[in-house]
């Protein structure tokens, strides 16, 4: 059964339905840390978030209160909506996010206009159905967590991993068997890290940037890594803060991915010396001096700008932006994609 974000499954509806979806839901807007509802409250609404993070509570019985947080395209409410009942847990916002709301007092006219949006959320359902069983079974096996990344994904994982503070090496096989990531964590807290030709802290961002990971992954508890698996570099940044950093990347580099397409928009030098704009970030000016090196004699493209640094795509693309807002760089591909990325920096 397929996992669809929400925005994916829009993908195959009509004009028809689609209207029908903007007609029959509304926007709404929060601010950080803003409480969406809490235990108790009418459940009359299901939520798919549009931007942002926010986080889920426990239950108001439950004595493990940690929280589990939702982005992009992610669904909630719909539960407590479908079946008429109060909330039992709580929603707040961890920065400011758009959500879609979808009132159930107009879910019989979805019914009848657009069937399919309920076929998704059974789906969708079901998805959690089959993770929350799985992930059951395998914390029945105190020695091993794996799976496959279709039923899991990597939020799930890792905050498994971090609520279990579970010590051992998380390991990252792609579809053929391969292992493509590995990863060692102590009690729940991310030690050191290798994906791609990725280490440490840019290795776990670039991991949730991927597009379409797929394969499997498995955790074997207290097991050490070989030195030569993972680089002997540390991941220094505050643990209970990574998974917030990581999703908020992904999610501006997809917004800048919309507006130029990975490994097709090439750049080249347009200036003779290279000066960094005293408004940039002064921690990317090294990088942005890498690539103006790299880009010495001839147009190179984003994607073979990632493979030759070491850090995740999401800087690439940001000192990219930075140096053609600065006319230090022009593109190669279109002057409206090259407008397109200056203008979401």
């Amino acid at each position: 059964m397929p996992d669809r974000g929400f925005f994916a499954f829009c993908t195959s509806l009509n004009l028809i339905e689609l209207k029908a979806i903007g007609q029959l839901s509304r926007v709404k807007h929060f601010d950080e840390d803003q409480i969406i509802y809490r235990p108790g409250d009418p459940g009359d609404e299901i939520y798919i978030i549009n931007r942002g993070v926010v986080a889920m509570g426990g239950d108001q019985f439950s004595v493990d209160r940690t929280d589990a947080y939702l982005s992009r395209g992610d669904i909630f409410g719909d539960l407590e909506a479908l079946a008429g009942q109060p909330r039992n847990h709580s929603i707040r916002t961890c920065e400011s996010s758009s959500l879609q709301s979808f009132e159930r007092k107009n879910f019989p006219d979805l019914v009848r206009r657009v069937p399919a949006f309920f076929h998704y959320l059974c789906e969708q359902m079901a998805n959690r159905l089959l993770r929350a069983h799985e992930m059951a079974l395998d914390r029945s096996h105190c020695l091993e967590l794996s799976g496959n990344l279709s039923n899991f994904d990597l939020i799930t994982v890792y905050q498994t991993i971090l609520n279990s503070a579970r010590t051992g090496v998380l390991r990252i096989f792609d579809d053929t068997g391969e292992p493509i990531a590995v990863f060692s964590f102590e009690r729940g807290r991310p030690c050191r890290g290798r994906f791609h030709h990725l280490t440490g802290g840019e290795a776990f961002w670039q991991l949730f940037q991927e597009e379409a990971l797929s394969g499997t992954f498995s955790l074997s508890s207290g097991n050490k890594s070989t030195d030569d698996e993972i680089p002997s570099e540390k991941i220094e940044h505050n643990y209970s803060e990574m998974l917030l950093t990581a999703v908020h990347f992904r999610d501006e580099l997809c917004a800048l991915k919309e507006q130029i397409p990975s490994g097709t928009t090439s750049v080249q030098r347009q200036k003779l010396n290279f000066d960094w704009p005293a408004s940039a970030p002064t921690y990317l000016q090294p990088l942005a001096e890498q690539i103006w090196q790299l880009a010495y004699s001839a147009p190179i493209t984003l994607s073979s700008l990632f493979q030759k640094c070491s850090v995740c795509q999401l800087k690439i693309y940001q000192v990219v932006g930075t140096l053609i807002q600065s006319g230090h760089f022009n593109s190669a591909s279109s002057g409206v994609e090259a407008t397109a990325l200056v203008a979401t920096n």
